[in-house]
């Protein structure tokens, strides 16, 4: 049975707009999903609804067998965490202990085990140092670990990250994405929201969104064939497939131009 399964999920902010149409999808324990998508595609409103900040219209989301609804919203929540686009919305502590702490209090962890937790898991981000600092005190790539580690301390296996890189510099993402890719090799199931193709392609499969539905859903490889998935998807297309396919076209120039362009960017 999978771990995470979307069925039939609608979702309207407005009576006359659906965000979300009949989204089906399914994921197992310790993969890895990049979500793809142009702007109001639906993968944040989709991120949301399956940690329980929005209730869809119609449809069902099951995680690890069990449905969510009001009945069982906080139990979902020990087993899937979010990570923000801007890791200032999470905080609402004094300091960096504090917030690591904030979840585990919702979920009444006893205060013994907390503080054990919050050495341990501020330790595993590399953030011990920092746990009397004030969040604002902190970069980018600084908060978005914080928020990794109030995740983790309250032992979810489940991280989704909202757009977590768009706002850091070149080598705080880079940072975060190498975190990532450990958190999955240490067996998280991870669901990425992005807009970038090149940290989608990390993942093991690509779930991309069309104007609210799923437009497709494979293994990255597979995906990484089919040009027409992306430009049809109005995404833009990896380097490698680009040069891939300009080499099947002889197109040589083009080949030179697309090389130049990615050395220049590393």
């Amino acid at each position: 049975m999978s771990y995470i399964e979307v069925k039939g999920l609608d979702y309207s902010y407005t009576k006359n707009k659906k965000v979300l149409k009949n989204i089906d999808f399914s994921i197992n324990k310790g993969d890895w999903v990049a979500v793809l998508g142009h702007n109001g595609s639906g993968k944040s409103t989709l991120a949301k609804a399956m940690v329980g900040l929005i209730e869809p219209s119609i449809g069902s989301i099951k995680i690890d067998g069990l449905e969510l609804n009001q009945d069982t919203v906080y139990d979902i929540r020990r087993k899937i965490g979010i990570v923000f686009q801007n890791p200032d919305n999470q905080f609402v502590g004094v300091t960096v202990k504090d917030d690591i702490a904030f979840g585990m209090e919702n979920l009444a962890v006893p205060r013994e085990e907390m503080l054990k937790r919050i050495d341990f898991f501020a330790k595993k981000v590399q953030m011990e140092k920092y746990l009397d600092k004030e969040p604002s005190q902190l970069s980018g790539g600084q908060k978005q670990r914080v928020a990794i580690a109030g995740i983790l301390a309250m032992q979810t296996d489940i991280i989704i990250f909202d757009e977590a890189t768009s706002m850091l510099d070149p080598f705080s993402r880079e940072d975060l994405m190498k975190y990532i890719k450990k958190l999955h090799e240490e067996g998280l199931t991870i669901i990425m929201i992005t807009h970038d193709i090149n940290e989608a392609l990390l993942a093991d499969k690509m779930l991309i969104l069309k104007s609210g539905e799923v437009f497709a859903y494979d293994d990255s490889h597979s995906l990484m064939k089919d040009k027409d998935v992306f430009r049809n998807s109005y995404l833009e297309l990896p380097v490698a497939l680009e040069i891939a396919n300009s080499l099947t076209e002889k197109k040589y120039d083009s080949v030179k131009e697309k090389l130049w362009e990615y050395v220049s960017m590393k």
